[in-house]
């Protein structure tokens, strides 16, 4: 664990999927200060704050945005709010960047501060509309993912109200991969079934991304990724974040973090080292790893890749390089 958190701080860690700006809407929950660490495995909440996560050695994050699963304009409302209320905490904190172009991230790097941006779950929030991307380009949003638990419009979710492994994207979200594209807003697939998955990166002109995602392969749960659809995203010069949900990855709220670690190793040997991130989930309602408390025990996992043979490049790759490639370039 020394090793591995001196390498996070050295190296720095980009996570592309961080749910606490959930938990602000929901309880006020202050992203800005420091929390005490909840019980080991603990599920849904508590994992995460700008403090510990510097204490974690990360340097970048995407905070997620959400709605329930309803595809109307209050979906959009919500939405701005949740970015609204991410700006004025960002705002009260000097040792935090509010990302809002994709040199903002390098920046925040060079001068020691984390870097934060918002991630949409979910083109319901869209309500239908494509002229509503424009918008969320030009607040910053990092990426939006295609269907999060319920069918709308754009895909149909692997998982959830309308799930299905038949439906590729509709022409509402062929035409969505496009219009995100030129928005400067990265396409995620995690939570879209594999058709979609599949029908996206073959209409994508740049990188895509699945943001929070484990592996079937390694562990036969709807909610992950097969190999196929892992080699497509690689393709087009994606990247594979990998969570920490031990049911997602494990099935059992008993799984440790060799449980990241298993799912890491089979992304890399089926996309390469270049392709694989990070995206935790911590806070997204998951029960986390039975040997993790909160976001600084990442360096478990880290810790586990050591031990597996992973060197610094690699490690660097995986914890930062990979993301913030796709997200800067």
């Amino acid at each position: 664990m020394d090793e591995a958190l001196a390498l996070h701080r050295e190296i720095g860690v980009a996570d592309f999927h961080v749910d606490t700006l959930l938990w602000h809407r929901i309880f006020r929950y202050r992203i800005d200060r420091r929390h005490r660490a909840g019980v080991r495995g603990q599920p849904f909440l508590w994992h995460a704050d700008f403090p510990r996560m510097k204490d974690a050695g990360y340097r970048a994050a995407c905070m997620g945005v959400h709605y329930w699963p309803i595809e109307c304009d209050a979906a959009w409302r919500e939405a701005m709010r949740q970015i609204d209320a991410l700006d004025r905490i960002v705002a009260r904190d000097p040792s935090v960047v509010r990302v809002r172009a994709r040199g903002d991230w390098s920046r925040a790097r060079e001068a020691g501060r984390l870097a934060i941006a918002p991630g949409v779950e979910g083109a319901h929030i869209l309500g239908g509309r494509l002229d509503r991307v424009a918008e969320l380009g030009r607040r910053g949003v990092a990426y939006l993912t295609l269907a999060h638990f319920s069918r709308n419009r754009a895909a149909s979710p692997t998982l959830g109200l309308g799930a299905n492994e038949v439906d590729p994207l509709t022409p509402f979200g062929r035409d969505l991969v496009a219009e995100l594209e030129r928005a400067g807003v990265l396409v995620d697939v995690a939570h879209v079934n594999m058709p979609g998955v599949l029908d996206a990166c073959s209409r994508a002109k740049r990188p895509v991304l699945c943001s929070h995602i484990g592996m079937r392969a390694v562990h036969p749960h709807a909610r992950n990724l097969t190999d196929e659809a892992a080699r497509a995203i690689a393709g087009t010069g994606g990247v594979i974040g990998i969570l920490a949900s031990s049911t997602f990855l494990a099935g059992s709220r008993r799984a440790d973090s060799s449980a990241v670690v298993a799912h890491v190793e089979h992304a890399v040997r089926v996309a390469g080292v270049r392709h694989v991130a990070i995206g935790t989930d911590y806070d997204g309602m998951i029960p986390i790893p039975s040997d993790q408390r909160d976001c600084r025990d990442l360096a478990r996992v880290t810790a586990g890749l050591l031990a597996r043979g992973f060197g610094r490049d690699d490690l660097a790759l995986v914890l930062r390089e990979n993301a913030l490639r796709i997200l800067t370039d």
